[in-house]
């Protein structure tokens, strides 16, 4: 299973939204450790502790919004690059 890493935002408390693209509805990630990748390299595995409605959404329906607690080591930049994934089993 993976997904395309689209945007970042960081909420008080600890807690990081990952929005992304090509989510597999059949496939559960909430507490589920996924590696986040840029060209086959892994930089982190991250758990996923939620999901969060995307209040609001005009377009990009395709995408999702998932939290963690873990400290994220991506950039704003990077995550809008859209080389990012975020790859479990």
């Amino acid at each position: 299973m993976k997904m395309n890493v689209q945007e970042k935002f960081e909420l008080p408390g600890g807690v990081t939204i990952l929005a992304c693209a090509g989510y597999e509805k059949d496939f559960d990630v909430i507490g589920k450790k996924l590696n986040l990748i840029c060209d086959g390299e892994v930089r982190q595995t991250l758990t996923i502790s939620g999901e969060k409605k995307m209040i609001n959404q005009k377009a990009n329906f395709e995408q999702k919004a998932f939290e963690t607690h873990d400290k994220v080591l991506l950039s704003q930049e990077e995550a809008q690059s859209g080389k990012w994934q975020r790859v479990g089993d």
